[in-house]
């Protein structure tokens, strides 16, 4: 089955899309705003804080997007996303019962474990549903839900956590999208990947080999993972940042950051997958040209965002460093769903994600309260400032990546069309 983006049916799936992203990223982003006063009352440090946004998210994320996705190119993508959404969303309302570190780890592996099925199955379910050339523009469109849910989740918790405490934000923010679960499974229709009766769907290994042979899909898996480092790192502490640099309260830098992360990220989502369809139609080498020079332009931007004295001059230069970031976000993985056959389609998507999240999500936000704790003794409540400077690195690192991706990307794709042809 495919519609047209544009019809009313195509609106209103991907408008309920959209809500699950939303909802997806309100329930992973509510922590970040809430570490204060998480930290306060179970007497954490910055690298436990870390390592509970972090490593323990990014583990159990990789490895059950791998089988969640293998069970949405099987099965149903449909059941793997409304089973996901009321999983995490229950988990995300039990973070709030959490009395100690290991409860709160715990909580957290839960919602990572729902989590993990979204935007594979998510992903396989627009590439069988929508057309091929409208496929980036509706990755996009259901990309605004990591800026939209972002803004919503640190807005809502911050003013929660002000109103009524941290464990109330948890149970707010958490409870609804189990309602919304049940939605989706009643109103999306069931998408599977055509079936091929010569050609067996192919096994997990034979998958990420076939992935890892196209050149293209390495550097973007690279690319990925070394901007996650300094995204992850960065949702994680910036709130942090703002209240201990320049002061804010939960409620204000919640407030500031929500409209940041808003404004740039949907934004950046949008024009990212918007510019690789335009420019892509004429050479396919756009699709991670746009990514590259938004990484690029990056690395001085988020630099002056750290280091400025003037907290609005802060704020702006942090909205264009998640505009140029989530630049890459829609054309990366619309790329990989052009270079692969159906059947591998939320593999595809789940094997990216595995990178970018076990790397980015484990080293970055770890390594950064590493190197806030380190730097206490001398920089004191400044010290969260200059150890995230370091990810200057990781960001020029991965435009790099990106501009090797658009090299290698024509050859890959003339590839896949002539193996298509051959069948």
């Amino acid at each position: 089955m495919k519609v047209e983006p544009l019809s009313r049916r195509g609106l209103v799936i991907l408008a309920l899309l959209l809500l699950v992203n939303i909802l997806n990223f309100i329930d992973r982003q509510l922590p970040y705003i809430l570490v204060d006063a998480i930290r306060a009352e179970l007497h954490l440090t910055d690298a436990q804080i870390g390592l509970m946004a972090g490593v323990a998210f990014a583990v159990v994320y990789s490895f059950g997007a791998l089988v969640l996705a293998r069970i949405a190119d099987r099965f149903s993508t449909r059941l793997v996303l409304s089973a996901s959404l009321a999983f995490w969303s229950l988990a995300t309302a039990l973070s709030g019962l959490a009395q100690n570190f290991f409860h709160l780890i715990i909580a957290r592996v839960g919602v990572a474990a729902g989590e993990s099925g979204t935007t594979p199955a998510a992903h396989a379910f627009i590439a069988h549903v929508y057309p091929a050339r409208n496929r980036a523009i509706v990755l996009a469109v259901f990309s605004l839900g990591v800026p939209i849910g972002s803004t919503l989740g640190l807005m809502l918790g911050g003013w929660i956590n002000d109103a009524m405490g941290w464990r109330e934000a948890f149970f707010v923010v958490g409870f609804p999208g189990v309602l919304v679960g049940i939605l989706v499974w009643i109103y999306l229709p069931a998408a599977h990947a055509p079936l091929n009766a010569h050609t067996p769907p192919a096994k997990f290994m034979e998958a990420v080999r076939f992935l890892f042979k196209l050149r293209s899909f390495g550097h973007m898996a690279a690319a990925s993972s070394l901007f996650a480092i300094g995204s992850y790192a960065m949702n994680v502490f910036a709130p942090a940042f703002l209240m201990r640099t320049h002061h804010m309260s939960a409620a204000q830098a919640g407030f500031a950051l929500g409209l940041v992360s808003g404004i740039g990220g949907m934004i950046g989502t949008f024009g990212g997958g918007a510019l690789a369809d335009w420019m892509g139609r004429k050479d396919p080498r756009w699709r991670q040209l746009i990514p590259a020079l938004g990484m690029a332009i990056c690395v001085p931007t988020a630099l002056g965002a750290w280091l400025a004295t003037d907290v609005r001059v802060a704020l702006v230069l942090l909205t264009l460093v998640y505009l140029l970031g989530l630049l890459y976000f829609a054309p990366t993985f619309a790329a990989a769903q052009l270079l692969v056959p159906d059947d591998m389609r939320a593999t595809a998507a789940a094997v990216l994600l595995f990178c970018l999240t076990l790397i980015g999500s484990s080293v970055g936000p770890y390594a950064i309260g590493r190197v806030s704790d380190l730097l206490v003794p001398r920089y004191g409540a400044l010290s969260l400032r200059y150890a995230l400077c370091l990810l200057a690195i990781s960001m020029a690192w991965s435009a790099l990546h990106f501009l090797l991706a658009a090299r290698a990307l024509p050859h890959d794709l003339e590839a896949r069309a002539q193996t298509s042809a051959s069948h």
